[in-house]
């Protein structure tokens, strides 16, 4: 597949702050645990029935993912998480992991909260086998910024598809901790004391 490039005006599935703000723990994105596995074994490609590379039936598949955000907003969401996820999948970014359509929906609708805008570019999507990797990056209007204040990050996700073209593994490889961890008070005091240290 050639790489392409879309801008999108959205607030990314990548970016969500219910992690941050209750009393949970954090879990790690990276660390290859036992539901990862399980995840990665359930999802096999080789499983399911995939359009062929660059396909028109692939490029319908990748524009029902990047439409879910295109539009990003409480109705598209709240309409079409459901549609674009299958009933079972894994879901793992910086903050949270989920398996259920309901449980994501509303962890995405509850990002919009901080948020006055996002500006998403899928710099690339490519293609190995059943695998695709986005590598994006995205720029964020905090409400608590002056307005038109847009912070930039970059990160990559990995997607998987099942034979109906529906989402069934998504894990996000970003690291929040300038962008998000350095607008809560202690995590940026604390962000601050070990790079004075490093």
């Amino acid at each position: 597949m050639n790489a392409t490039r879309v801008t999108l005006n959205l607030v990314p599935l990548f970016i969500i702050f219910s992690g941050c703000t209750r009393q949970e723990t954090m879990h790690t994105q990276t660390v290859p645990d036992s539901t990862y596995l399980s995840a990665l074994e359930v999802s096999n490609p080789e499983k399911y029935d995939l359009p062929s590379e660059g396909s028109e039936a692939e490029a319908e598949m990748l524009a029902r993912l990047e439409d879910l955000f295109v539009n990003y907003t409480y109705e598209n969401l709240s309409k079409n998480v459901t549609k674009v996820y299958a009933e079972e999948f894994y879901f793992r970014d910086a903050f949270k992991q989920f398996s259920n359509g309901e449980d994501l929906r509303d962890y995405l609708l509850h990002g919009l909260k901080p948020l006055d805008g996002i500006r998403f570019t899928f710099n690339r999507v490519l293609r190995d086998g059943g695998d695709f990797y986005i590598d994006w990056t995205m720029e964020l209007d905090f409400k608590k910024t002056p307005p038109e204040t847009w912070e930039p990050s970059i990160g990559m996700s990995r997607f998987r598809f099942n034979s109906e073209g529906r989402v069934i593994f998504h894990q996000d490889y970003w690291d929040p901790t300038t962008l998000i961890y350095k607008k809560i008070p202690i995590a940026k005091q604390l962000i601050r004391f070990v790079q004075g240290r490093m």
